[in-house]
């Protein structure tokens, strides 16, 4: 069980180092005062010194789970045809840390074969969708439809939390 955990913990912190490389200067070059204000002490920890491979960072932006993409979503969804740039660059790091976060969860349920691996697999999946359409419709102009998207990924998003939390027997809104 430690050799797995050990395991799990290096692939997060792998994953979570590529967010953190990929995404920190288009986060940084945001205002700090634009920011939303549930989301100004992640960007304080991207900014600080060595965070590019603070395991405090990679795990921070991780570990909210189910409320960060709660959370930005509902910002994006705000920011949709008033900040384009924020919006975008905040949904660029969604979907990153959604990825991340997923393909964690996933690699955690095959080493337990756990039996909802599956389902939680295809929920994933059609919540990246939602992601990557909200994305298209944001570059493309289209407010209106990248805002529903938005919109409709958070009502996804609570209702995958709902079902896999009760699935598995777990608290409502925990880290799925």
């Amino acid at each position: 069980m430690g050799d797995e955990r050990d395991y799990l913990q290096a692939c997060r912190r792998v994953l979570a180092a590529g967010v953190l490389a990929r995404d920190r200067a288009e986060v940084l070059a945001i205002d700090p005062g634009r920011w939303p204000r549930a989301a100004a002490h992640l960007r304080e920890r991207i900014a600080s010194p060595g965070a590019t491979s603070s395991p405090e960072a990679e795990l921070e932006m991780l570990d909210f789970g189910h409320e960060l993409l709660v959370g930005l979503a509902e910002t994006v969804e705000r920011l949709i045809g008033k900040d384009a740039r924020l919006a975008e660059v905040l949904l660029r790091l969604q979907l990153d840390c959604a990825r991340v976060r997923f393909v964690f969860e996933e690699t955690a349920m095959r080493l337990q074969d756990d039996p909802l691996r599956f389902a939680h697999a295809e929920s994933h999946g059609r919540l990246l969708q939602r992601l990557s359409d909200a994305k298209v419709g944001l570059r493309a102009g289209r407010w209106e439809e990248a805002r529903a998207t938005v919109a409709a990924f958070r009502a996804e998003v609570e209702e995958h939390a709902r079902t896999m939390d009760s699935r598995a027997g777990r608290r409502s809104g925990g880290n799925s």
